[in-house]
């Protein structure tokens, strides 16, 4: 799987896909980070069939039948892929040669009023999905994902933060992503746009922002041995777990304590501020 890291990089995919560059994409990043807006916006909407997660195999075919040689996108596909006649269609839309047939393989009498009783019809569509994970699939999805060009976005801290700058308009959020991004968990495009609203709601979005209440027990006594013991050691002689456990774990830790730190740093920021107010 090819890793792409900046939003030029993933402007230049999508654009290669709409000129016809790429028979099939698949892009996977973790929600909020923007690809389904970056598609949408690259790609001219009247030359796409654009599918959402919650369609059922006929309709499926339906839409790719009717869509015959226009792109086709994929947007949240991830409930698609855990249904097998899903995967059937998808493998022969995504063939590798530039005609692909595509078939009905069932008797029901419905899909005859979409292709006239012929039971198949040919496309020369592209296709780009949209996914959030591809981690828990099966050996019919891999061989599906094998025909295809598959990218994850993984942009740095950095770079979301970019990328918030050239939307954003509340300064005040805006600074404090500059100062203490790193002690976000899951930060994305999507976390300014969450405190936006509760800044506008008139809630501490500042408290909310610096939350974290569903971080791994086993994450939080691991932090701890590794502020209370020297070694490694000593900290796996501790742990209720097993030592691979603690090994496995340990890294995750790690970047829970350095998320602590920079939340300290925020909350004493604020203090002199409340101070004042009072």
């Amino acid at each position: 799987m090819i890793r792409m890291t900046t939003y030029r990089e993933l402007s230049e995919l999508i654009h290669a896909f709409g000129h016809d560059g790429l028979n099939m994409v698949v892009l996977v990043s973790r929600g909020g980070l923007g690809k389904s807006q970056e598609a949408r916006e690259a790609l001219d909407a009247a030359d796409i069939v654009s599918v959402g997660g919650h369609v059922t195999p006929l309709r499926l075919y339906q839409l790719l039948h009717d869509g015959q040689d226009m792109k086709v996108l994929f947007d949240e596909i991830d409930g698609l892929l855990s249904n097998t006649q899903h995967i059937g269609l998808l493998k022969q839309l995504c063939e590798t040669q530039e005609t692909k047939r595509v078939a009905w393989m069932s008797s029901d009498k419905r899909a005859s009023e979409i292709d006239g009783g012929l039971g198949h019809f040919f496309t020369r569509s592209h296709v780009l999905m949209l996914c959030n994970s591809i981690e828990s699939y099966n050996a019919n999805v891999a061989a599906l994902f094998s025909r295809a060009v598959a990218v994850l976005f993984d942009p740095t801290p950095l770079e979301i933060l970019d990328r918030i700058k050239r939307f954003g308009t509340d300064h005040e959020i805006i600074s404090f992503f500059e100062r203490f991004h790193e002690g976000l968990t899951d930060f994305s495009l999507r976390s300014y746009v969450r405190l936006k609203e509760l800044k506008e709601a008139g809630l501490d979005w500042h408290k909310y922002a610096l939350d974290e209440t569903d971080v791994q027990p086993k994450v939080r006594e691991i932090a701890d041995l590794l502020q209370r013991f020297r070694t490694d050691v000593e900290r796996a002689r501790h742990y209720s777990g097993s030592r691979r456990d603690f090994y496995n774990w340990k890294r995750q830790a790690l970047e829970y304590l350095h998320r602590q730190s920079i939340r300290t740093l925020a909350q004493k920021t604020r203090e002199p501020q409340s101070q004042d107010a009072a």
